[in-house]
C-alpha cells in the first residue's frame, strides 16, 4: 500500500516537474537558438598600415556597457584552447548528453552537506550547463530557489544537447563564457591578455585562459598573476594526465613565464573614445539608417552590439600628433592663451567662466580623414562635442581663396599678379556708431591707395581687392561653386552677398571638415573628393553591409590649383605673408590665415604635399579673443602637428601643372617685367591668362 503511494506521489510530482519545466522554459527558444547567438559582440576600428596597403591593424574597440566580445569560429580557435576547457571543465563533454549525473549528485552532496566528494579544482556543471548559465538569466542562488534554478539548468542541458552537436554547443561555449573585466569570450581573452589571435596562442596561454572563468578575479592574469598561474599549471597538469599533451609539452609549458601584452582591464571601464572614433560612430550610424531604413537607436545598437568591423581611414601618427598638441599645455593652445572670460549661459541666464577652444582636421588628397580633434585637453566622455564636425563659425579670411581668387583665375578675370587698387569699395553705416565709413576696412585699418598684384594682396590678405576681386566675378558665381562644387553646406541664401563670400562673415558658418575639404583643391590639381572617414563596413560574419560613397570631380583647372598653391606659398614664406615664418621645418607648405571681427575667431588652412589641415581656435560662446594676431595659435598648432606627423615620410612634392609657365613680373604693377622695373619677383601663368609688359617703368 505504502509503495502504491509513493508511486503515485512520485508521478505526481514528475507531472508537476513537468508541467514546472514546461512553463518556465517556454521563452527558451530564441535564448537558447545556438544558430543566432544574440549577445553584445564587441565593434572593432581598423585602419590601414601605411607601409603595407592591404593591411589592416586594429585601431579601436566600442565595448558596450558589459563585455569586450568578439566571436569566433571553432575551427579558428587553438586546439590547446579547447582541450584546456574540457580537460579542467568537462573531460568527459564527448560521452554525457548534457549532463554528467555523478558530478551533479556530487556537486548537491557538496552543496547541502558537510561532505566533500571531489576537488574543487575541477568543475561540477558540464559544459553544456555552463552555456545555459550564459544564455539564459537566471541568476543562482541557494536554499529550494537554489535547486529549482539546478532542476532548471539541467532540463535546458539536456533540452540543447537534443537540438545541437557537440561542436555547435563548444563553440558556444567558448565565445561566451565570462574573462576577467568585460572579457567575454576567448578570442577577446587571448587579444587583451597577449596581444594574439585566439589561434595563436600558445600552450601555456591557453592554460592561463582557461584558468579565468572559475573566479575571474582571483584567477586573472593582470590583476592576480600569481594565482592564474597557479591555477594554469593545474590544468596543464590534468591535460597531461588525460592524454591530450605529451610530458615535453607539459614541461615547457609549466616552464613559460607569464607574459601580459598589455592591462587592458584597469582601463576597460573609464577608456574614452577619441574624437576621431567619436565621428566614425556618427557618420556610420547615420548611414546605417539611411540605408536599412531604421532608427538611430537601432543603428547605434548595431554599432555597440553587433560585432561590426569598421575600416576607417586614420592614421594613428596623425592622430596621435594632434592629440598630443592640443594636451600640450606649454603649447600654442596651452595656459599662456587660456583667457577665461565671463558670460550668461542663455540656458539659465546664469553667469558662467568659459575658456577659449580650438579644433583641428587633416584630409589626405584622396579625401580620407586622418587625423582629427575636436576640444582642447583630454577628452572626457564619449560622443562629446567634436568642434571639428559639428561647429559651424565664421571663417574670416580664409574664404577669400575659395570665394574671390580660385574661379576668378579659373574664368581668366585676374591672374597670377593682376595688379588691383587697394583702397575702399564704398561708404557704407556702421552699425554700432550710425556713422559712414568707409568699407571694408583691412586688418591694419589703412589703404595704399595704389595697385597692388593679386598675390601679394593674398599673402598680405587685404580685404579690399578681395572685395573688388568678387565683384569682377560675380556673387553669384561664387556662391554656388562654393556651396555646390565644393559642398560647402554651412551656407545660407543670406550669405549670397560680398561680405560673406569675399570676407567669411557668413550667417551660421562653416565647419572645419568642410574648410579642409574645400582647400585641398589647391593640392590635388584642382580636384575635390569626399573627405570621408571610413571606407566600409563589415557585419560579425564579414559582409559588407556599408560602403562609403566616395566622389571626384574637378572643380578648378589643374593650371589654376597651381597658380592658387604658389600664391598661398607666399602666405607662409613670402614677404609680409601673414604666416611668414611659421611652415613645418620638412617639405614644402602653403596656407591661408583667417580672422573674423573682433578677433571672436582664429582659423589656419595648412596643405602640404600629404595632408590638408584646418585649425580654428576661439570661444564656443562668440566672444573676442583676448591675444595679439601675431601670436596665432591655430597657425603654430599646425606647423607642429605637421612636424611630427611628416618626420618619417619620404620627401614629396605639390602635382605642378606642365601648362604653368613660369614668369618674372613688376612688383610695383603686376605686369610682366621688362629690364628697366626695379624689383622683379616669379610668377605663375597661362599661356591665355598672361599680364602685358609693364609700362610704368
Amino acid at each position: 500500500m505504502l509503495c502504491c503511494i509513493g508511486v503515485m506521489v512520485a508521478s505526481v510530482l514528475a507531472v508537476m516537474m513537468s508541467l514546472y519545466l514546461v512553463k518556465v522554459t517556454a521563452n527558451d527558444g530564441e535564448k537558447l537558438n545556438l544558430n543566432d547567438v544574440k549577445l553584445a559582440y564587441t565593434t572593432i576600428l581598423y585602419y590601414e598600415d601605411p607601409e603595407q596597403p592591404g593591411k589592416y591593424i586594429e585601431y579601436e574597440r566600442l565595448r558596450n556597457n558589459t563585455e569586450n566580445r568578439i566571436w569566433v569560429d571553432l575551427d579558428d580557435i587553438s586546439p590547446y584552447v579547447i582541450d584546456a576547457f574540457i580537460a579542467v571543465e568537462d573531460k568527459d563533454f564527448y560521452e554525457h548528453r548534457g549532463v554528467n549525473l555523478k558530478r551533479t549528485i556530487a556537486a548537491m552532496i557538496n552543496e547541502y552537506t558537510p561532505i566533500k566528494l571531489f576537488s574543487s579544482k575541477q568543475g561540477a556543471s558540464t559544459i553544456t550547463q555552463q552555456l545555459v548559465k550564459n544564455l539564459v538569466d537566471d541568476d543562482a542562488s541557494s536554499g529550494i530557489d537554489g535547486a529549482l534554478r539546478k532542476v532548471r539548468e539541467i532540463y535546458r542541458a539536456y533540452t540543447l544537447e537534443k537540438a545541437y552537436s557537440k561542436e555547435i554547443i563548444l563553440e558556444a561555449y567558448l565565445n561566451t563564457l565570462r574573462l576577467s573585466g568585460q572579457l567575454g569570450g576567448v578570442q577577446a581573452g587571448a587579444n587583451t591578455y597577449f596581444d594574439k589571435d585566439i589561434s595563436e596562442v600558445t600552450l601555456a596561454q591557453a592554460a592561463s585562459i582557461a584558468a579565468v572563468t572559475k573566479a575571474p578575479t582571483y584567477y586573472s592574469p593582470v590583476k592576480n598573476p600569481e594565482n592564474n598561474v597557479e591555477r594554469r599549471n593545474d590544468i596543464l597538469y590534468f591535460m597531461l594526465e588525460q592524454g591530450k599533451i605529451s610530458q615535453e609539452e607539459y614541461d615547457q609549458a609549466i616552464a613559460e613565464e607569464l607574459v601580459i601584452a598589455t592591462d587592458h582591464e584597469t582601463v576597460a571601464t573609464s577608456e574614452v573614445t577619441s574624437y576621431f572614433t567619436d565621428m566614425v560612430i556618427d557618420q556610420v550610424v547615420k548611414d546605417l539608417q539611411e540605408k536599412l531604413n531604421i532608427t538611430k537607436g537601432e543603428a547605434t545598437d548595431m554599432i555597440y552590439n553587433q560585432g561590426l568591423r569598421i575600416y576607417t581611414t586614420v592614421n594613428p601618427v596623425v592622430q596621435s600628433a594632434m592629440e598630443e598638441e592640443f594636451q600640450d599645455e606649454k603649447g600654442p593652445f596651452g595656459n599662456k592663451y587660456i583667457k577665461e572670460a565671463k558670460v550668461v549661459d542663455k540656458k539659465t541666464g546664469e553667469e558662467k567662466t568659459i575658456i577659449p577652444q580650438a579644433a583641428m582636421i587633416s584630409v589626405d588628397y584622396e579625401g580620407k580623414i586622418v587625423g582629427v580633434v575636436g576640444g582642447l585637453w583630454d577628452k572626457t566622455g564619449d560622443r562629446s562635442l567634436n568642434r571639428a564636425v559639428d561647429s559651424r563659425r565664421p571663417v574670416g579670411s580664409t574664404m577669400k581663396p575659395i570665394g574671390a581668387y580660385a574661379l576668378a583665375v579659373d574664368y581668366g578675370i585676374i591672374n597670377y599678379s593682376t595688379g588691383i587698387e587697394d583702397n575702399y569699395v564704398r561708404m557704407e553705416k556702421d552699425d554700432k556708431t550710425g556713422q559712414e565709413r568707409p568699407w571694408p576696412k583691412n586688418y591694419n585699418g589703412r589703404y595704399l591707395e595704389t595697385n597692388i598684384p593679386v598675390v601679394n594682396a593674398v599673402a598680405r590678405s587685404l580685404n579690399t581687392i578681395a572685395v573688388k576681386t568678387l565683384e569682377m566675378l560675380g556673387v553669384s558665381n561664387s556662391y554656388y561653386f562654393v556651396k555646390d562644387t565644393l559642398h560647402v553646406t554651412g551656407l545660407e541664401p543670406s550669405d549670397e552677398s560680398v561680405a560673406p563670400m569675399s570676407l567669411g562673415s557668413v550667417t551660421i558658418g562653416i565647419s572645419p571638415l568642410e574648410m579642409a575639404g574645400a582647400y585641398a583643391i589647391f593640392g590635388n590639381a584642382g580636384k575635390y573628393t569626399t573627405p570621408h572617414c571610413y571606407t566600409t563596413v563589415e557585419d560579425a560574419e564579414g559582409n559588407i553591409i556599408l560602403e562609403t560613397n566616395v566622389t571626384t570631380v574637378q572643380a578648378i583647372s589643374e593650371e589654376t590649383a597651381y597658380i592658387m598653391n604658389r600664391m598661398l606659398y607666399q602666405v607662409v614664406h613670402g614677404e609680409g605673408g601673414t604666416a611668414r615664418g611659421k611652415g613645418p621645418k620638412r617639405l614644402d607648405s602653403v596656407g591661408k590665415t583667417g580672422t573674423t571681427s573682433d578677433d571672436k575667431d582664429h582659423w589656419f588652412i595648412g596643405l602640404t604635399p600629404y595632408y590638408c589641415t584646418a585649425t580654428w581656435w576661439g570661444y564656443d560662446d562668440q566672444i573676442p579673443l583676448a591675444v595679439n594676431y601675431n601670436t596665432h595659435p591655430p597657425t603654430f598648432a599646425w606647423r607642429n602637428v605637421m612636424d611630427k606627423a611628416q618626420a618619417k615620410l619620404p620627401a614629396k612634392s605639390f602635382p605642378v601643372s606642365k601648362n604653368v609657365v613660369v614668369r618674372e613680373y613688376c612688383d610695383d604693377s603686376g605686369d610682366l617685367a621688362n629690364e628697366s622695373c626695379p624689383s622683379k619677383r616669379q610668377g605663375y601663368y597661362t599661356e591665355d591668362n598672361m599680364p602685358g609688359v609693364c609700362v610704368i617703368h
